[in-house]
């Protein structure tokens, strides 16, 4: 079986709400649950793709993106006989207004957004394995930064 190797970049966006930490989920048109994520456009930086994935699939326009720090995921998965080898690198987005989110332009690639208690977000991301370590660490670093 061939292998491919892909490439992706998002955002995990938080938003915090009197003491509770919240965090933005996208159901893909295919039914999975996930952050907000895409490949680079021509010309694009990662930080600049990112950014724009998030405003594409979520409607968030404001997000403060954490400088100098990332998450990476790698996984694999089978598409049409090929096999494919992901890296995606994740920022984190500090959403101060998350009332201004809307998925009206969105609907037909992301037909509905959660923003959940961490432990919510676990129960709904469709592919938890592998991801749990990330999350663990996102979690330490998002807490340690806001408190």
């Amino acid at each position: 079986m061939e292998l491919k190797h892909d490439s992706a970049v998002g955002i995990i966006p938080v938003h915090q709400e009197d003491e509770k930490l919240l965090f933005c989920l996208v159901r893909h048109a295919d039914g999975h649950w996930g952050f907000p994520k895409g490949h680079l456009e021509a010309g694009e930086s990662e930080r600049e793709a990112a950014r724009r994935e998030l405003r594409e699939e979520t409607g968030i326009e404001e997000v403060e993106m954490v400088p100098n720090k990332m998450f990476t995921e790698q996984y694999t998965f089978e598409l049409k006989g090929v096999s494919y080898n992901k890296t995606v690198t994740y920022f984190i987005g500090l959403v101060k207004d998350a009332s201004r989110t809307t998925l009206d332009d969105f609907k037909k690639e992301i037909p509905e957004m959660r923003w959940l208690s961490y432990d919510e977000m676990l129960g709904t991301l469709t592919f938890l394995e592998g991801k749990r370590e990330m999350l663990n660490e996102v979690w330490k670093y998002v807490r340690e930064r806001l408190e």
